[in-house]
């Protein structure tokens, strides 16, 4: 009985780490879609703000936790510098409308933020297997 436990535990320790080795990246997708249209419905400066900082988070996150199939792969190879570009690309666009909001420029913040639903398009059909 003692080593059907052991073994039970061994088991689930691994099956849990496998598990959570996958959850940042989801999570930060959560976050980023959550973050996205808060944004979207944001009628103050603060809570602009927020949701754009959490997005930086998210991105950041994100960007270190890779999809399984690419994490295999050396950092120098064509696909991972391709991923880790397309999460460049929504830090500067999300960093633009942080400059905006800062500025009081809310509506042409969330103009700009339309391209944040371009880049997740373009990376959902590029990364997500």
């Amino acid at each position: 009985m003692n080593k059907f436990l052991k073994v039970g535990l061994f088991s689930a320790t691994f099956l849990f780490i496998g598990v959570a080795h996958a959850v940042p990246l989801e999570d930060a997708m959560k976050s980023l879609a959550k973050n996205s249209k808060a944004f979207e419905k944001a009628q103050t400066v603060e809570l602009a703000q927020t949701a754009l900082d959490e997005m930086v988070k998210a991105t950041q996150l994100a960007k270190q936790n890779k999809p399984k199939k690419l994490k295999k792969l050396a950092e120098t190879d064509t696909k991972i510098i391709a991923y880790e570009a397309q999460f460049n690309l929504l830090l500067n666009e999300i960093q633009h409308a942080q400059k905006l909001v800062q500025e009081n420029k809310l509506d042409e913040a969330k103009q700009v933020s339309s391209k944040f639903d371009e880049i997740k398009k373009q990376g959902h059909k590029a990364y997500r297997f």
